[in-house]
């Protein structure tokens, strides 16, 4: 089945080239801001089998970049600031379903019929993954012209993906008749695929929860607004009948969460839970959480301080998931658990840098600023140097390698910032759910000491 996807170019051009052609990026994802970065990557000898799947239109591949920057410079649209200089679009097959040929065949079709009389384009197929799959570098000024190209509804959804559609059909490939998660943000498509929590997967998971207990809607809304949702209902003056969780702040659509939680769906469901019928739950038929790993695995140490924190509150994680906690302490920490990989991270930094207190944290996070300090000033010391010599190829390697350190030394830096931030809330929440868990658990502590005879 083909899918396509595309993204607009917003930093130099020449990094987007690059990318989709330099055979040494091998082993790094593209940066789809980055345009220099696009071109090395797509042309990449190593995935386009030595860019024998590798096609220019109006443009030569081997100087590409210069043909895209003389088209902008020429109508003075190079400049301008937050500008979009090109557009990166995938064209993806099913797994084992197209050959290279094929693959190949449909991106140059598909760019001769949308932008072969009126941009400079770029196109590499890669064979290196089981889903063979198309890159398209496209200039957004047209060299006819001099106007950009403008992505909207239109050209999106009836020219890109129904001329794609179109084209595989031709070629006997399979495409998606109805996407199941049209305009779906990119964010949240690769957390769902990925296993990993998001706000709407958590509202999913409550409204099967409220329709299993409801029985009319009028129940169903009551009990919404009870558990502090804000709903907007369709009427006079509303289209569409939307929530606003209390873990969020945007309203979403029942409708988007799926056909299943529609009002029609959520009223037939209701009726069906009256009348006796069991289904299970819309959000329970999918793998909506993967941990990766297990707490287990840690090497047995006495864990103090912020590691032993993190650790108790990453295990309180995995009772509620296995619903070995009460109800009150799940419903009190959900929005907590779109967090669980973020905690995850800052776990295993604390451990693997043995810090147990705020003290040490900010210590360590002194030494990696003071570290990017001294690095950039040997950076600046080395382009200075470079200006004046020809011996580039060793200072820019230099350069390079200074450059990686830095990128440690910043992410070092934010992970301390966050993790001062959030181990106050997580000690808060802890302590909370522990307190709710003890008022829920003590009530039948007391039930069990009254004697059989007393009890009625």
């Amino acid at each position: 089945m083909a899918i396509t996807k595309i993204w607009s170019v917003k930093s130099r051009l020449d990094t987007s080239l690059n990318y989709i052609t330099n055979p040494e990026k091998t082993t790094v994802k593209p940066d789809i801001d980055a345009a220099e970065s696009v071109i090395q990557y797509i042309e990449n000898k190593e995935k386009t089998e030595d860019c024998k799947y590798v096609k220019a239109f109006n443009c030569s591949k081997d100087n590409a970049f210069d043909t895209m920057i003389r088209t902008q410079d020429s109508f003075g649209k190079r400049q301008r600031k937050n500008g979009v200089v090109a557009y990166h679009l995938v064209q993806s097959f099913k797994d084992f379903e197209a050959t290279p040929e094929i693959a190949h065949q449909c991106g140059i079709e598909l760019i001769e019929k949308l932008f072969a009389d009126k941009y400079e384009v770029v196109l590499a197929t890669h064979t290196d993954q089981n889903h063979l799959h198309n890159h398209i570098l496209i200039n957004a000024v047209s060299f006819k012209d001099g106007k950009k190209y403008r992505r909207n509804f239109k050209d999106y959804f009836i020219d890109i993906r129904k001329t794609s559609d179109e084209i595989c059909r031709e070629h006997c490939l399979s495409v998606i008749d109805k996407p199941q998660h049209k305009d779906m943000h990119y964010a949240e498509w690769k957390a769902l695929n990925e296993g990993k929590p998001t706000i709407r997967s958590q509202v999913c998971e409550e409204l099967d929860e409220v329709i299993k207990s409801s029985y009319t809607m009028q129940v169903f809304w009551n009990e919404l607004k009870r558990r502090r949702y804000v709903v907007h209902r369709k009427g006079e003056n509303i289209k569409y009948t939307s929530i606003i969780p209390p873990f969020g702040k945007r309203p979403i659509r029942l409708d988007k969460l799926g056909a299943e939680y529609s009002e029609t769906a959520i009223q037939e469901r209701i009726t069906a839970t009256r009348n006796g019928i069991r289904t299970m739950p819309p959000s329970q038929r999918r793998k909506i959480y993967k941990y990766k790993g297990n707490l287990k695995t840690v090497p047995r140490k006495k864990l103090k301080g912020f590691q032993a924190l993190y650790f108790r509150y990453l295990y309180l994680f995995k009772k509620i998931r296995k619903k070995q906690t009460p109800q009150r302490v799940s419903f009190f920490m959900r929005d907590e658990i779109i967090r669980f990989e973020r905690y995850q991270k800052q776990f295993k930094f604390l451990y693997s840098h043995n810090i147990e207190t705020a003290q040490q944290l900010q210590e360590y996070q002194s030494e990696q600023e003071q570290q990017i300090e001294n690095l950039t000033k040997t950076r600046q010391n080395l382009y200075n140097e470079r200006n004046y010599t020809d011996e580039q190829g060793e200072i820019s390697q230099q350069i390079s390698e200074i450059n990686g350190a830095l990128k440690v030394c910043r992410a070092d830096v934010r992970m301390c910032k966050a993790i001062l931030t959030d181990a106050d809330r997580i000690k808060e929440k802890y302590h909370k759910a522990q307190e709710l868990q003890t008022q829920a658990i003590e009530p039948e502590k007391q039930s069990r000491r009254i004697s059989p005879l007393f009890r009625t």
